[in-house]
């Protein structure tokens, strides 16, 4: 009696990933030559400290509070200072920020700024705010909860 099976006979199909393996190399070898950081982002030369905790208390007057709301308006000390969440220069926050640091050089006394982000802003909204406290030439930059 013959075997009933027709496919008995037949070898197991296998399938050959090796052609996938090289493209996905190929590919992570194309984006990893093509991605290039912008000077401005990858040059700063801002030294962070840990995390502060934000209390309650009014802000210091040797200090700036720079907060981040979730849709990308940004207030300095309760203040609205930019609210268009696609200019990325922050021409009012680079102002404000250049005068503190020039009254502050003035005064002798050292610059203090803490950064308050939202969880739900844009991470690209918070490197523009440490971008302009790098033109602004302030160094002290702490970050709140």
């Amino acid at each position: 009696m013959a075997d009933s099976n027709p496919f008995s006979n037949e070898q197991e199909p296998e399938l050959d990933i090796s052609p996938l393996i090289d493209v996905a190399f190929l590919l992570l070898i194309y984006f990893l030559v093509t991605t290039t950081l912008q000077k401005s982002e990858a040059d700063l030369s801002l030294v962070l400290p840990g995390v502060t905790k934000e209390d309650s208390r009014e802000v210091k007057i040797d200090q700036m509070l720079v907060k981040i709301d979730a849709a990308g308006v940004i207030m300095v000390n309760e203040e609205v200072s930019d609210s268009d969440p696609n200019d990325r220069d922050l021409p009012n926050l680079t102002e404000r920020l250049s005068r503190y640091s020039a009254s502050a050089i003035v005064a002798n006394t050292e610059t203090q700024v803490i950064i308050d982000c939202d969880q739900e802003a844009v991470g690209q909204r918070f490197i523009d705010v440490l971008n302009v406290c790098a033109k602004a030439e302030i160094k002290n930059v702490s970050l709140a909860n």
